[in-house]
């Protein structure tokens, strides 16, 4: 079978909580194979961090099977906890033999060995071989029914650590019983697959970006996903791989283990919650652009309840501090829309985490977990900031009227009801922003959503307040082609952009068949080296000044990041440079896509367009 295996392996690394730019999803096939033959109980590790307990290994001598057997974990994660282990009782194991196996988990370790899933596809008549790690329960109790032989190695690469086992098998079990004992939630009453230490490795070696082959050949895989079925299915069919029949959750090793963070535990597992029905649409439509909330709030729910599970704000503090240390997402940090809408599912995130943590501040845990899982059950798949601020607020109401009250304050606070989507024209640098990321533009073919072909419209407009007498505008910003995967900021050329404007109003998008704008002129910029500029004479702008409202459209197919933008004001005529254009002295082309300002069109809503 032909494959791109940039693509595919974008799927299999467009996680959940790379600090990177994505968000992503695979697992892989199970298999148990009973205790290892040739590993000894304590082969490569010091004496009191054994893999395998003598008693385990010793088939005359089972060990006993206790209700509540005790082990070593992180509380939270070893940054936050300085070092120091927790002693914890594990749920009682179902698995005879003591493998970390439960009503609502089963855990693997993903081996750096042979006998994992291989796959040699076809790119284009260059063959190559394509193995993962070799899924294995390789923790059994000591002799006398615990596990607190397991411990964290030495060496925090280690690419087979038993540990991540133990932890990943508490923390499951911890957050399923907080949503099934708190929320009533008992879907995943199931032993949900969680694969640990995940490695892949290529023969031949080939360069991929943001991933590196470790000494032995095995690439590191920076990142910890929810992996929906459907997502395993896919990306399997385009190996030639088994599926599957289950959802499962995934964590890397990357010289650091990501199951180590209990709080990215809960966050992959709340993904699993909000499951494959509910906020998948990657973008809907509404009169300010594309809207890509939904997505956007998954990730944010997810931070929120893993928050609110272990009691603290921050998200990822080792997980993705250990990487990137500015991407840890911490709820106190306030993000509001529209001025910290970035496009990028887990920045934008950071809107309704925020938002929730001010409100769980103000009116307590209990009541504010309560309302939210109460909305979040009557989300759909293309439920938007709007929508679930209304519902979210529906339930505060049912707590009563100061519940309400306060809740829909701090929601207008952060913008997260009402919200215009436009934010002002200023200088900006890619380099210099909040979280290092450019805005960004679907094309054609990421969008996911028909009407476009005359170019897709930007997630949120700009404005700029032009004073009276203002003799010219000149508006420059630098598009990059940007990737359909998951290096942000990756692409080539740079790729130009048209740009609506609307004076006095926001730019109204119609969705349809062919979609429409309301807007005053549609203009195609000169793209000179890196930059495109445009500087719009006094004809353009409010006639007694006022606020001038523009809209990206893209007219390729491949999505752009914005790198930069400018804006000058010319408010005197030796500033204004000689390449003004005008306007209003023709009507834009009946291709344009643009509709005369005729009085506000009919609410098209938001258009739902399902999941990709």
């Amino acid at each position: 079978m032909r494959l791109l295996l940039p693509a595919a392996l974008a799927l299999l690394a467009a996680c959940d909580d790379d600090p990177v730019r994505q968000d992503p999803s695979p697992d892989v096939q199970v298999q148990d194979e009973g205790p290892r033959a040739d590993v000894g109980p304590d082969e490569g590790v010091p004496p009191d961090e054994g893999v395998v307990a003598d008693a385990a290994v010793d088939a005359h001598v089972p060990p006993p099977i206790l209700d509540a057997p005790l082990a070593w974990v992180y509380a939270n994660d070893p940054t936050t906890d300085e070092g120091e282990l927790t002693q914890v009782a594990l749920d009682r194991v179902t698995d005879p033999e003591g493998r970390l196996t439960s009503p609502s988990v089963q855990v693997f370790n993903c081996l750096n060995e042979e006998g994992g899933l291989t796959a040699m596809p076809d790119l284009g008549g260059f063959t190559i071989e394509v193995s993962l790690c070799h899924e294995v329960q390789t923790v059994r109790p000591d002799a006398d029914g615990n596990y607190l032989s397991v411990r964290p190695p030495e060496d925090g690469s280690d690419p087979n650590d038993p540990f991540a086992e133990v932890m990943m098998y508490h923390h499951v079990n911890h957050v399923h019983d907080y949503f099934k004992g708190t929320h009533g939630f008992d879907d995943l009453d199931f032993p949900l697959p969680a694969i640990v230490n995940l490695q892949f490795k290529i023969n031949p070696p080939l360069p991929l970006p943001g991933f590196m082959p470790g000494p032995d050949g095995w690439y590191a895989f920076p990142n910890a996903a929810f992996f929906p079925k459907e997502s395993w299915n896919e990306l399997a069919a385009s190996f030639g791989l088994p599926g599957r029949d289950s959802d499962s959750i995934i964590f890397g090793q990357a010289g650091h283990d990501f199951a180590y963070d209990a709080r990215v535990i809960y966050h992959e597992y709340t993904h699993a919650v909000v499951g494959t029905s509910r906020l998948q649409v990657p973008a809907a439509v509404d009169r300010y652009g594309l809207d890509g909330s939904s997505r956007a709030m998954n990730e944010g729910l997810a931070d929120y309840f893993a928050g609110t599970l272990a009691d603290g704000p921050a998200i990822g503090v080792f997980g993705i501090g250990e990487l990137a240390p500015d991407q840890v997402r911490d709820m106190t940090d306030a993000r509001r829309c529209p001025d910290d809408l970035f496009d990028e599912v887990h920045a934008d995130g950071r809107i309704i985490g925020s938002t929730l943590w001010a409100v769980r501040q103000a009116i307590g845990a209990e009541i504010t977990d309560r309302i939210v899982f109460r909305a979040l059950e009557q989300f759909t798949e293309g439920t938007t900031h709007q929508i679930a601020a209304e519902l979210i607020l529906a339930e505060a109401e049912e707590e009563g009227a100061e519940i309400h009250g306060q809740v829909l304050e701090i929601f207008g606070n952060f913008g997260f009801i009402d919200c215009e989507r436009s934010i002002p024209w200023a200088r900006f640098r890619v380099e210099g922003s909040r979280d290092g990321l450019p805005h960004r533009v679907e094309g054609r073919n990421t969008v996911g959503i028909p009407g476009f072909g005359r170019g897709v419209p930007a997630y949120k407009q700009q404005h700029v307040d032009v004073p009276a007498g203002t003799l010219g505008v000149t508006l420059s910003w630098q598009p990059q082609a940007g990737s359909a995967g998951f290096i942000p900021g990756a692409g080539g050329a740079p790729q130009a952009l048209d740009l609506l404007i609307r004076r006095g109003e926001t730019i109204e998008v119609q969705p349809g068949r062919e979609a429409a704008y309301v807007a005053d002129e549609r203009f195609t910029a000169e793209l000179t080296g890196a930059t495109q500029h445009l500087t719009l004479d006094a004809s353009c702008l409010p006639a007694d000044g006022g606020r001038l409202y523009t809209l990206f459209i893209n007219p390729g197919n491949d999505p752009v990041n914005l790198l930069a933008f400018d804006v000058t004001v010319h408010a005197g005529f030796d500033e204004v440079p000689d390449d003004l254009v005008r306007c209003g002295d023709e009507p834009p082309a009946p291709d344009a896509g643009v509709e005369a300002d005729a009085g506000a069109p009919a609410d098209a809503g938001p258009a739902d367009a399902g999941a990709p």
